[in-house]
């Protein structure tokens, strides 16, 4: 089914824009696959995506794909799609905009309810006039460079939750969510030997369970969003080892005495709660006999189910504002 992806490769194919060349300099920032083109873009692209399973889709496709590209090159021209998050969107557009060298393209594709309406406006009242284009329930906007444009001036927003550094776009950007907060009660000098943070974040968990459980010899984190982990090892620090992972299909480094996480269970906008499943199941297959999994999720996702099919005893350890805690303790295969 077509979607915003479709869109935003149409100024090219009606011959608006003309395609990337070889030997030129092309960028996609958020990137994801795009639909087959002729020339493939696969060949005359570079990518940048931040979260780990579109950054193997990617690879897998045969895009060139980083986590994080550098910036100050010299763009002939930069493909933006869009983000969930307003700030982000602003932060990709100014960065590929100040990137473009003279006669340089900016192209921003998002479907209707990601607020692209409201992004055209923005970036036009600081580099004027745009063209665009509707199709597929998405818009397409794009401007050239001239010669004589300048920077477009910007400064990024950083939230910081006390001590620790969060930036827009990551989870609980605006500090520690309920359920985290309601799991950190729980953490006691039980933690002990070496212990893994599954869906890290930007490392709340963590820093609460090093400051409360002197028994912890090593802790890891894993976390899907490359820009949250580095906030996790920013507010962590080498207290922590850190893996770049997609647990829903890579599998992570073992055995742990403890695994504590507070499972995602959205995919975009929509509820996803096998995420938090896959989650489990890695848990399960990283913690030896005697292992246990301490959780936190809404009361209303039914996990249990998946718990004590690969668990020997899951209690509940606590309940509030719609959250639940909950410790599995793996038994001998």
């Amino acid at each position: 089914m077509a979607d915003f992806r479709d869109t935003l490769i149409l100024p090219f194919e009606k011959g608006i824009l003309p395609f990337p060349k070889e030997g030129e300099n092309w960028l996609i920032l958020n990137a994801d696959t795009l639909p087959l083109t002729e020339p493939a873009l696969c060949d005359l692209v570079q990518c940048e995506q931040g979260f780990r399973s579109s950054y193997l889709a990617l690879k897998a496709a045969g895009y060139e794909v980083a986590a994080r590209q550098p910036t100050g090159a010299a763009l002939d021209g930069c493909l933006v799609l869009a983000s969930r998050t307003r700030a982000v969107n602003e932060g990709n557009l100014v960065r590929a905009w100040n990137d473009l060298k003279p006669g340089g393209v900016l192209v921003f594709a998002g479907d209707k309810t990601s607020g692209v309406q409201p992004l055209r406006k923005w970036l036009s009242q600081r580099v004027g006039t745009l063209e665009s284009l509707s199709k597929h329930h998405a818009v397409a906007f794009w401007a050239v460079r001239e010669s004589n444009e300048e920077d477009i001036e910007y400064e990024a927003p950083e939230t910081r939750q006390g001590d620790f550094y969060v930036s827009p776009g990551m989870f609980s950007a605006r500090g520690p969510d309920v359920g985290s907060l309601l799991l950190a009660e729980q953490f006691d000098k039980r933690l002990f030997g070496r212990v893994a943070d599954f869906g890290a974040g930007w490392g709340f968990l963590s820093s609460m369970m090093l400051d409360r459980c002197d028994q912890i010899e090593k802790l890891e984190l894993y976390e899907a969003d490359w820009e949250s982990l580095q906030a996790a090892e920013a507010n962590v620090g080498e207290r922590g080892t850190y893996h770049w992972c997609d647990l829903t299909t890579e599998a992570p480094r073992g055995p742990f005495n403890w695994i504590v996480m507070n499972p995602p269970f959205h995919s975009g906008r929509a509820a996803t709660p096998d995420l938090g499943r896959s989650f489990i199941e890695a848990a399960a297959r990283a913690l030896p006999s005697g292992g246990r999994l301490l959780m936190v999720a809404n009361t209303n996702l039914p996990y249990e189910n998946t718990l004590n099919g690969l668990f020997k005893k899951v209690e509940r350890k606590a309940q509030a504002k719609g959250f639940k805690v909950i410790e599995a303790t793996k038994g001998s295969r």
